[in-house]
């Protein structure tokens, strides 16, 4: 029983530090960033979705004042 253990910890071990490994090399090499995907949202956006985004966002900054006040 108390081999087993070992062999599960182990093994755990060695598969977090390959996972943090490759997350560490995604992040440096850049895998995450997306400028282009920035860019391109706020050269394709019309006028009437970032209507809508702004009217959403102050209706989620009501409620939390309404909920704020409320407690």
């Amino acid at each position: 029983m108390n081999g087993i253990l070992v062999l599960e910890l182990t093994v755990g071990i060695i598969v977090s530090f390959t996972l943090l490994g490759i997350f560490i090399w995604a992040a440096k090499s850049g895998q995450f960033d997306d400028s282009k995907k920035q860019m391109d949202g706020l050269l394709f956006d019309s006028p009437e979705d970032l209507q809508k985004a702004y009217e959403k966002e102050q209706k989620i900054k009501k409620m939390k004042e309404q909920k704020s006040k409320e407690d």
